[in-house]
């Protein structure tokens, strides 16, 4: 009686540790296989560098006087170093964003185009801006949804260094599209400039969770692991050196994304 009852026992933990391994191997197979679309998907994404970027984002001047931006939140491959890219969100094919100039002062409109395949929103960040266009979704707007666009119209106050970036689709997207690369600089000059100098420079800091083969575990992780950390969408030694003349006076503004 006793060995029918431990070989009993014995039997349901082996039928136990099989159903065990056999759930843990399914889900890994599921998990390889995911991978392995998700890789060949992000092949197919159009391939940008630094030689295709726009310093500073052009604009039009509306009949009102208003300075007319476009931006379009699309998703591409980045070559943050020569020979190396990561699969990236970002504004008009570029890490960072294309620098948005305006006086202070200024009335301005960002026209934003979502080529996202999630809904999306932008923040002006360090701007003062009505609450209704902050850019908080389920607050002061609506998400933009993919193949739609949003007008996002203020008045450039106050002077400073400034960026802008996404604030997702809700509250519980936000580090995600941002470590996706959802930002750029926007810089809103002094209607009376007080400070002199010879030369200007913007470095936007940020940091990534990217596999070697340019995974960006930034869409699957809560909480990544940061393992690359680039100046302006480039990790050194590929980081364009900052060139100047001896005796020179230079603004170096800096922008943690």
């Amino acid at each position: 009686m006793k060995r029918l009852f431990w070989f009993t026992i014995i039997f349901l933990v082996l039928v136990f540790i099989a159903a065990g391994a056999y759930v843990i191997l399914r889900f890994q197979n599921n998990d390889a296989r995911q991978l392995a679309s998700q890789k060949e998907y992000i092949t197919q994404l159009p391939l940008f560098a630094p030689p295709d970027r726009v310093e500073r984002l052009p604009f039009v001047i509306a009949e009102d006087g208003t300075k007319e931006f476009h931006l379009r939140a699309e998703e591409f491959r980045w070559e943050y170093a020569n020979g190396q890219w990561a699969h990236v969100w970002g504004y008009n094919g570029q890490i960072p964003g294309p620098e948005i100039r305006v006086t202070e002062g200024d009335k301005v409109r960002v026209i934003v185009q979502n080529n996202l395949p999630q809904g999306t929103s932008v923040h002006w960040h360090g701007i003062d801006v009505p609450w209704t266009e902050d850019g908080v979704p389920g607050l002061s707007q609506d998400p933009i949804q993919p193949n739609e666009e949003f007008i996002y119209e203020f008045v450039a106050k106050p002077a400073g260094t400034r960026m802008y970036h996404s604030h997702g689709k809700s509250h519980t997207t936000v580090t995600q599209q941002l470590d996706m690369g959802l930002s750029g600089p926007f810089i809103i000059e002094p209607r009376n400039p007080q400070l002199e100098y010879d030369r200007e420079f913007t470095l936007l800091l940020d940091e990534w969770n990217v596999r070697p083969d340019g995974v960006n575990d930034s869409l699957s992780q809560t909480h990544p692991s940061y393992n690359l950390f680039t100046i302006n969408g480039r990790v050194f030694p590929d980081t364009a050196p900052l060139t100047i003349e001896r005796n020179e006076k230079v603004l170096v503004r800096f922008i943690n994304a």
